[in-house]
């Protein structure tokens, strides 16, 4: 199914695909998944390093997914986060008011991954 939009750049509207639209939320919706299970874990789990966490949720979220080629790349890029105490240590000085803060914004994505998700369960593609 395909409807126009209107593109900024270009004087007519543009065809857009819904199929793709919604397979590009669904890409979208599994890395922020993603991402907020790895940060969470991390977060919960004040002595684990991010490499575990973000592995651990890989193996949860995307991994199911991909295939045997992409698999080994995403095992390369687990053993390339950063230390935990580089990676909060970047964050910002103040401990404390980092993990406030984070813990704000990871709230806010996971409330964004639901919304995605109950959107996601409604539609047909």
């Amino acid at each position: 199914m395909a409807f126009s939009v209107p593109h900024p750049l270009a004087d007519q509207a543009q065809p857009v695909c819904v199929d793709h639209a919604i397979t590009d939320m669904v890409c979208l919706q599994s890395g922020l998944h993603f991402t907020a299970k790895a940060l969470r874990q991390n977060i919960q789990n004040p002595s684990e390093e991010l490499s575990v966490s973000f592995r651990s949720a890989y193996g949860d979220t995307l991994k199911p997914h991909h295939s045997f080629v992409v698999k080994p790349i995403f095992s390369a890029a687990m053993s390339a986060t950063p230390y935990r105490r580089d990676f909060y240590k970047r964050l910002g000085e103040d401990e404390k008011k980092v993990d406030q803060q984070l813990r704000e914004w990871l709230e806010a994505l996971e409330k964004n991954v639901a919304i995605l998700n109950d959107y996601l369960k409604g539609v047909k593609w």
